[in-house]
């Protein structure tokens, strides 16, 4: 059997749980670290940025980005904790990775109502991620209880059903990511001023690295390498729900309209006023500025934005 061979064949093995050397479980602690620490930062920035906690967009983004913490400690309990139930460590995964994956997809659903005027579509997409939460996420679930037994028969099972399921998601962002990025551009060709084509061009670079960090997430599924995949996922999760504050804070930006008072449209200082809330949440209606938009803004209100669900 080849490298390759090997390598597909023990890719999402459950028996590849457990750390295979020293180096492994230095890079699982580091990665550990990592998640831990954006996640504390990331619960902190959202409630401090929104005014008020509630719809689909605040509650989404704040689950999703706590949801990491005990995620990670699930994994830590479970790789380096082995007097602590394996069904203990697994329920805690389980539960926290619901939040995280479907949490995200949620966060990225609730993203498009500012660029995206179709209600049946987004309801649309929204079955989509029920859907798929469903047949992605009980199965997985059902087999990872069954392989904690030992029969081999389960184990298999959740072998090619992690695989399975890790694609299936990464696909699911790629095109609400997708979604997002082709609709930001037709919003833009009604303001194809110079500021704005730069904003497109960051909004695409941003979107490019989450892609990069789902592709690298199924590469070292499929390397081999599952204890490494398992913590080096909740890291890319914590970058992307980062990188999310910064697209938000761009999109803002064009449906805000140039200000008299900002000299420079891309300014950290312009982007961050324009994400700050009011303490009705999104309640403030973007205007626009174009004569060629007929008085309308080319986004939804931002009250849609919390009030989505």
């Amino acid at each position: 059997m080849s490298a390759f061979d090997r390598a597909t064949h023990n890719a999402g093995s459950f028996s590849a749980v457990t750390p295979g050397d020293t180096v492994q479980k230095y890079v699982i602690s580091a990665f550990s670290a990592i998640t831990w620490y954006n996640a504390i930062e990331l619960v902190i920035l959202c409630l401090t940025t929104f005014h008020s906690y509630r719809g689909c967009y605040f509650w989404s983004l704040f689950i999703t980005s706590f949801s990491l913490i005990p995620h990670v400690l699930g994994y830590t309990l479970f790789l380096f904790a082995p007097d602590v139930s394996r069904y203990i460590s697994v329920t805690l995964i389980v539960l926290t990775w619901y939040c995280m994956v479907t949490g995200h997809s949620l966060v990225l659903w609730s993203r498009l109502h500012l660029v995206l005027q179709r209600p049946k579509l987004l309801t649309w997409i929204l079955g989509a991620i029920i859907l798929d939460a469903i047949l992605f996420h009980i199965p997985t679930t059902v087999l990872l209880y069954g392989a904690l037994g030992g029969a081999p028969r389960w184990k298999s099972g959740y072998d090619a059903m992690e695989r399975i399921q890790l694609v299936a998601f990464c696909v699911q962002e790629a095109l609400l990511s997708g979604i997002y990025v082709y609709e930001t551009i037709k919003m833009l060709r009604l303001r194809p001023e110079r500021p704005r084509r730069l904003i497109l061009a960051q909004l695409l670079v941003i979107n490019i690295v989450i892609l990069v960090l789902d592709l690298a997430v199924v590469a070292i599924e499929y390397a081999g390498y599952y204890a490494l995949q398992v913590m080096f996922k909740p890291v890319a999760y914590s970058i992307k729900l980062k990188l999310e504050y910064a697209i938000l804070g761009r999109l803002v930006q064009i449906a805000k309209g140039p200000s008299l008072n900002d000299a420079d449209p891309l300014s950290n200082t312009s982007a961050t006023s324009a994400f700050v809330t009011t303490p009705q949440g999104w309640d403030e209606q973007v205007e626009s500025e174009g004569s060629g938009l007929q008085g309308r803004s080319p986004v939804r209100s931002r009250n849609s934005l919390v009030s989505a669900c």
